[in-house]
Formats: structure tokens, C-alpha cells, sequence
């Protein structure tokens, strides 16, 4: 009951809706990811204004409901499709693999492409000269790569268990 191209469909849709939030904020202003920078950089760097962590918060609310949204209705989606039957193995590897087909997106093009390879003006941060090589860690983007499909794997496991209701 597996249906791949079903996954690859919703989890490309996810991608590139959470894509375009993302990179869309980090031209607006980066500052609004602070979190994700490297320690070294973000010690460097002002804290977020009031005005940041208000417009942080509110772009949460997007992409929260997309994180969840999606999965949640691909799932619901491939259970209407078979007549309602959806074994619960099935519905968990749907949801984690659309979860996890954005977590390779932002692994490779929001990281490795826009962070790594094109490394943008607008997150040069001034005060940050000669930290640049902090954004270009391999090893960083792979731990967070991997800390992704643990989070893909709990958190699918709630939304499946939430759409298979």
C-alpha cells in the first residue's frame, strides 16, 4: 500500500513550500534563524530585536502548520485510497518519507547549495569576518541532517498516529 510516487508528490510539495519560507525569511532578514547559525557566529551577532522575535514567531505559524499540515493530509490522502484500510506501517512510512524528503531538501539545496556553495551577502553578518568556514562544516550539516530523520521519525510517528484516527 505503499505508494512512492504519492510520497515523492507530497513530500516535493512540503519542500517546496517550506523551501520558499525559508530561504524567502533569510533574504528578509536572517536574523529571523538565528538559532540555526553556529554558536561561534550567533556569540558575535546581537540578540534578536522585540520586532525580530515577534515576526520569528509569526513565520512559525506557516511553517508549523505546512510541517504538519502535509504529512498529515498525504497520509490522510492515501488512507481515503484505500477504501479507509491504511495498515499502520504503511501510513507511518508515508509520513515519515514526505517529512523526510524536506529534510534532504534542506539538507542539500537550503545548505549546501544556498548556505555552502552560494553563501549569500545577506548572511555575512558584520562582527563575523573570518567565520565564514563555520557555515561551510560538512559535518555540521550531516549531524543536522541526521538529527532531522530522528526528528522525522518521532514526529511522523505522531501524525500518523493522529491521521490513522
Amino acid at each position: 500500500m505503499l505508494d512512492l510516487t504519492h510520497i515523492l508528490i507530497d513530500g516535493s510539495i512540503l519542500s517546496v513550500l517550506l523551501g520558499a519560507l525559508i530561504i524567502g525569511s533569510l533574504v528578509y532578514n536572517p536574523r529571523l534563524w538565528l538559532q540555526d547559525f553556529p554558536e561561534a557566529i550567533r556569540q558575535r551577532i546581537p540578540p534578536q530585536t522585540p520586532a525580530e522575535k515577534r515576526m520569528q514567531r509569526l513565520m512559525m505559524i506557516p511553517f508549523l502548520l505546512l510541517i504538519v499540515g502535509v504529512p498529515y493530509l498525504s497520509t490522510i490522502s492515501l488512507k481515503a485510497g484505500s477504501a479507509g484500510s491504511l495498515p499502520f506501517v504503511a501510513a507511518y512510512l508515508n509520513t515519515f518519507l514526505v517529512l523526510n524528503l524536506f529534510n534532504l531538501f534542506d539538507a542539500v539545496v537550503i545548505d549546501l547549495l544556498v548556505m555552502r556553495l552560494l553563501y549569500p551577502r545577506y548572511l555575512a553578518f558584520p562582527g563575523t569576518e573570518g567565520l565564514e568556514y563555520l557555515l561551510f562544516d560538512g559535518a555540521m550539516h550531516l549531524r543536522n541532517y541526521l538529527k532531522g530523520i530522528v526528528f522525522c521519525a518521532v514526529f511522523g510517528l505522531i501524525i500518523t498516529l493522529v491521521a490513522l484516527l
